[in-house]
C-alpha cells in the first residue's frame, strides 16, 4: 500500500513538472484493483482528463559573487579601533612557575595594511607588530600595567585598550647567611 502511495505522488510530481513544457494532456484512470494511473493518453473509456493548473514560478535572483577581484578592499580610515585585551585578565595574579607572560587582544575590525599595534608595559614600549598576540619572556616580579595602542604609518593613535593590571609572583632566593666566626677562647 505504501509503494502505491509513493507511486501516486511520484506520478503527480512528474505530471506537474512536465506539464508546462510538454503541453500534453494528462488523464487519470482507475484500474480494476483501484490503483490510480496518470498518463498522457486515455487508457480506458472512463479516463478522466485532468486540467493542470499553471505552475507558480519565481525567477531566481542574480548570483552574488563571493568576492570581487576587480575592486580594491574598502578602506575605513576614519574609524578608530576598539582594542580589548583578552589575556591576561585584569587584576590576575601570575603564579610562581610561569616565567613568560602572553598578551592577546581582540580588535573590532581587521588591521589595515599600514597600521601597527604597539604593546606597552608600565608605559614602556615592548613591541610594535601587526600580531594580535605576543609573548614577553622572563617578566620581573611585581605589579605591571599593560596597554595596547593601534597607530597609523605617521604614528597617530587610532585607538587604545583599557589598561590591564597584572601581578607576578616570583620567589625570592635568599642566600644562606654565612656562618659567623666564633671567638676563640
Amino acid at each position: 500500500m505504501n509503494s502505491h502511495l509513493s507511486t501516486f505522488w511520484l506520478s503527480m510530481l512528474l505530471a506537474c513538472l512536465l506539464a508546462p513544457w510538454t503541453m500534453a494532456e494528462v488523464y487519470k484512470t482507475v484500474d480494476k484493483d483501484g490503483r490510480v494511473i496518470y498518463s498522457d493518453s486515455p487508457k480506458t473509456d472512463n479516463a478522466e482528463r485532468i486540467k493542470l493548473r499553471e505552475l507558480n514560478t519565481v525567477p531566481s535572483p542574480d548570483a552574488i559573487p563571493q568576492y570581487q577581484t576587480n575592486q580594491a578592499p574598502a578602506v575605513v580610515e576614519d574609524e578608530g579601533y576598539e582594542i580589548h585585551i583578552i589575556s591576561p585578565r585584569h587584576e590576575v595574579t601570575i603564579p610562581v612557575g610561569q616565567r613568560d607572560l602572553a598578551i592577546a587582544i581582540n580588535l573590532n575590525r581587521e588591521l589595515q595594511a599600514d597600521h601597527l599595534l604597539v604593546y606597552f608595559m608600565d608605559g614602556e614600549l615592548i613591541e610594535e607588530t601587526r600580531m594580535t598576540n605576543i609573548l614577553i619572556k622572563d617578566v620581573m616580579r611585581g605589579t605591571h600595567v599593560i596597554s595596547v595602542e593601534a597607530i597609523d604609518a605617521d604614528g597617530q593613535s587610532l585607538g587604545t585598550s583599557e589598561p590591564v593590571t597584572v601581578n607576578l609572583i616570583r620567589p625570592i632566593i635568599k642566600k644562606p647567611a654565612s656562618p659567623t666566626p666564633k671567638p676563640s677562647k
